[in-house]
């Protein structure tokens, strides 16, 4: 089925924004519902949902070029996603390999390393998601600046709260943009060419 205006207008938004920031554009999936538009790094791809083509204007251009934002930060999101599955595998892989060279071993020798390796397992996996969590708000601090660089600081905080009424934003996000809204005012800065 070709794709509405609405859609072919979000394609154009998207091109325009790539180039902007100097990014190949991703390819765009159109769906029903979702938990909101999102970038996909494994695919370059960016989901948007039906609510969200629905946005006014506005509103609409500054989500597509946040997801664009997104885009520049590929090989990060990438990087940490390689660094996680070599972790866990190497977490899987030490005591299956120590438990299978220690077989005729008795219980005790295997079970007290297996609980220590699942110890630090556990204890690993709360501070990769402590990282994780600190990552993906810095990533989304950053697309939020390069959406505020695309489109100006003032659309850009009318955006966020406006989303915010939609789907949880941080109050760290929040703050950010009020404080380059509030920098822009004193400094006019140029926009990034592309709109």
């Amino acid at each position: 089925m070709p794709p509405s205006a609405t859609e072919r207008h979000v394609l154009a938004l998207i091109a325009t924004d790539a180039a902007a920031l100097h990014v190949a554009p991703p390819r765009v999936r159109f769906v029903e519902s979702c938990g909101g538009p999102c970038y996909e790094a494994l695919f370059n791809r960016i989901e948007i949902d039906r609510e969200t083509l629905a946005l006014p204007e506005p509103l609409l251009r500054i989500v597509v070029a946040h997801e664009v934002g997104h885009a520049t930060q590929r090989a990060t999101m990438l990087f940490d996603f390689a660094c996680t599955l070599m972790a866990t595998t190497a977490f899987l892989t030490i005591p299956c390999i120590a438990f299978a060279t220690a077989a005729d071993i008795d219980i005790w020798h295997v079970g007290v390393p297996g609980l220590g390796f699942m110890a630090a397992f556990i204890a690993c996996s709360k501070i990769w998601r402590a990282h994780g969590a600190k990552r993906s708000a810095a990533l989304e601090l950053d697309a939020d600046a390069k959406a505020a660089a695309i489109c100006g600081a003032a659309p850009a905080l009318a955006a966020l709260e406006a989303m915010a009424t939609r789907a949880p934003i941080s109050a760290a996000r929040l703050h950010a943009m009020r404080a380059r809204d509030e920098a822009h005012r004193r400094n006019p800065a140029p926009r990034v060419s592309g709109r």
